[in-house]
């Protein structure tokens, strides 16, 4: 007797695709948060355990206020990354049509703008840190909200005083088949 697996409910065990999305950044305690965007690459390799490397471009926005006591000003700061996340993850609910994720993993990311010349020395050229989060699969749409917390610091003015950014993503992306 032969058994037949029908091959439209195995899921595949690779694919590659490509997402877009809003994220909102800023440095702990001197900033708002302000909305900037993403687009990029990724392949994901596995069935239940996976893992997920990608490459992202990233704007990021952040408005500063009140940063020393004696100068009461404001501005805000745009930055361009090329971010590279290294996710693994696991498929909580796995069903062909659907899946539930969880992920995290090391994202480093390589600086390759600023709006605001003064900011360029202070922040350094590739920062890095971790994103965890979660994510739903729905036939070739992914949906995917991350936080992102980075454990590069930079120096405020005075070089007293280190900030690190943090960092919300919402991401939708659409996966390619093998």
């Amino acid at each position: 007797m032969l058994l037949a697996i029908p091959q439209a409910n195995a899921q595949s065990a690779f694919c590659f695709g490509i997402k877009a999305g809003v994220n909102f950044s800023n440095y702990i305690s001197k900033s708002t948060m302000k909305p900037g965007g993403e687009a990029g690459i990724f392949l994901r390799a596995g069935r239940g355990f996976y893992f997920e490397p990608a490459v992202m471009y990233s704007f990021r926005s952040t408005n500063f206020k009140d940063l020393k006591e004696e100068i009461q000003q404001s501005f805000e700061v745009g930055q361009h990354f090329i971010d590279v996340p290294l996710l693994f993850g696991y498929k909580i609910v796995r069903r062909p049509n659907f899946n539930f994720r969880i992920f995290i993993g090391p994202r480093v990311g390589f600086r390759v703008g600023s709006d605001y010349d003064n900011f360029d020395d202070a922040i350094g050229y590739a920062p890095w840190g971790g994103q965890a989060g979660l994510g739903i699969d729905f036939w070739r749409f992914t949906l995917d909200v991350k936080y992102d917390i980075s454990a590069s610091k930079f120096k405020e003015y005075d070089e007293s005083t280190f900030w690190k950014q943090n960092m919300v993503n919402l991401n939708l992306g659409f996966k390619f088949k093998k």
